[in-house]
């Protein structure tokens, strides 16, 4: 009589298809630890990402905008080919933050430009101020030009816009600003301002850079 093998085989020994499925979710549970490792490192550095933008942003409170007070140089019916403007121009700076003076940042450095439709004007340097709690800052600024020269086109197209009192020039600021724990930042502030055209507010300025630097 042949030996029955079926009868001598143990009911409980896995066979080699349960064998496999095991190791394979064995597999698994170690991708998902894995994964699981992976995702809270990157959330830890999230976290410390945003809790570094967070300590700028409250450096970037203060908004900004620009009043003209006056301007010389682009008078007369017609406007010469080299031109030598001046710009009387006043920043203002406000901070509605509250976080103590330990937030308190300052200017101690900037560069100011004043151009017509892409071509520069007139620049000079922007004096140092401090923002506190609530502060209100005003700095007074003079951009010059000398031997400044315009195309025709926009000597016209200047002429033009100033006899319909719609001509504009563009402010570009610079500010380097000395922050808390010694962070150097910097930031370049866009603002557009109308020459004939008295405003009872200061222009408003936009901020398109703020770096630690």
């Amino acid at each position: 009589m042949e030996p029955d093998l079926e009868a001598g085989a143990s009911p409980h020994a896995p066979t080699v298809s349960a064998k496999l499925v095991v190791l394979r979710l064995v597999g698994l549970l170690g991708l998902v630890m894995l994964t699981c490792v992976l995702l809270a490192a990157f959330m830890a550095l999230l976290q410390s990402v945003n809790s570094k933008s967070d300590r700028y942003q409250i450096l970037r409170v203060p908004t900004f905008s620009v009043d003209l007070a006056g301007f010389d140089g682009l008078d007369g019916r017609t406007l010469a080919p080299s031109l030598s403007p001046a710009f009387n121009l006043t920043l203002h700076g406000v901070s509605n933050h509250s976080s103590g003076p330990s937030s308190w940042v300052c200017q101690e450095r900037g560069t100011v430009a004043v151009s017509y439709a892409g071509a520069v004007l007139a620049w000079g340097r922007v004096p140092g101020f401090c923002f506190g709690e609530h502060a209100h800052e005003r700095a007074g600024m003079v951009a010059l030009g000398a031997g400044v020269g315009l195309s025709d086109e926009l000597r016209d197209r200047m002429e033009s816009e100033r006899r319909s009192r719609s001509a504009e020039v563009d402010v570009d600021i610079v500010l380097g600003w000395i922050a808390e724990e010694s962070h150097y930042l910097k930031r370049l502030l866009s603002c557009r301002v109308k020459l004939d055209e008295p405003s009872p507010r200061p222009y408003p300025c936009k901020v398109l850079v703020s770096y630690p630097w």
